[in-house]
């Protein structure tokens, strides 16, 4: 069995990449560089090892178009773990992964008797084949007796007739202390921002964002005058919301001056809105212009074209 890639742990959880042994099989419309139109299936299966071997002790699968997202959620009485997965067809064949961990387990408790808590979030970037398989060890390693490991092994499956996600439970986790979540929204999106003065455009931008992914968009002087920069703009699509119509996008995000000193303009600020309205946000108080002019920020959001074409 060959090993590669990933290995992040801390007193908290242990999250690594390995390359199992099995052969890829590929369904029938499948080319050698490009994903294929079909569904792909995620088996879930959390493992217990004690001192007469290897248990089974929850197996489920999430199966889904390409670009299907899910959670893996395990909670007891001293500890709880958010694993989250976003999952994009790799340029070259397989899949890009972006794991999120959040855990937080009870240390003891205080003088008072309150309860104290050691919390950690990780991220972790994957490149996945099909003959891979990503393992959370939730309690970290301390040897193999009493270990809990969830193994999470990606196949890919013919086309089907629906586009929604589907889970399927062959066998519960004990108490329900193992749930699993699954969505398919767009992880694509093209952000245009635009600066006014009294109304009057004085500087745009345009950049593409990955659901989830901070990115910045530099704005520069409308009409290409000057090649510096008038703002930055440090933004994040934090989710989509499915709604009537075509949906609406949340982000967050700073403003900076575009000087060298990179003053607020503002910081953290957020809207939410549906895809191809503006988000409108008033900047007179903090954007360093001509004293008395109203100066406003302009944001839209829009579907990129990979998913404005898969919609």
């Amino acid at each position: 069995m060959k090993m590669r890639g990933l290995l992040a742990s801390t007193m908290l959880a242990c999250a690594s990449l390995l390359a199992t042994a099995a052969a890829e099989v590929s369904p029938p419309d499948a080319q050698p560089g490009r994903p294929t139109g079909g569904r792909i299936r995620f088996q879930i299966t959390a493992v217990e090892e004690g001192w007469g071997g290897r248990r089974v002790i929850s197996d489920a699968a999430v199966e889904g178009p390409p670009g299907t997202d899910f959670n893996v959620n395990l909670q007891d009485g001293r500890f709880k773990m958010s694993a989250r997965f976003l999952t994009d067809p790799a340029p070259g064949g397989g899949l890009s992964v972006r794991a999120k961990l959040d855990t937080r387990r009870l240390y003891g408790h205080s003088e008072a008797g309150l309860p104290l808590y050691e919390e950690d979030a990780q991220l972790h970037k994957l490149s996945l084949g099909f003959d891979e398989a990503v393992v959370l060890l939730p309690f970290g390693g301390g040897g193999d007796a009493g270990r809990l490991s969830i193994e999470i092994r990606p196949e890919r499956l013919p086309p089907d007739e629906t586009d929604a996600p589907r889970i399927t439970i062959s066998k519960p986790s004990p108490g329900g202390s193992i749930s699993i979540e699954a969505t398919k929204v767009p992880h694509n999106f093209v952000v245009e921002a635009a600066l006014l003065e009294d109304g009057r455009e004085v500087a745009r931008g345009s950049a593409e964002y990955l659901l989830e992914e901070p990115g910045e968009m530099l704005l520069r002087p409308a009409g290409g005058n000057g090649a510096d920069a008038s703002a930055a703009l440090n933004l994040t699509v934090e989710r989509f919301e499915p709604s009537p119509g075509d949906g609406r996008a949340a982000v967050r995000f700073d403003l900076l001056g575009g000087d060298t000193a990179r003053a607020a303009l503002a910081r953290n600020w957020a809207g939410v809105s549906g895809l191809g309205s503006e988000m409108v946000y008033d900047l007179s108080q903090t954007y360093r212009g001509a004293p008395g002019k109203r100066y406003e920020l302009r944001l839209r959001v829009n579907l990129a074209k990979a998913d404005a074409v898969s919609r």
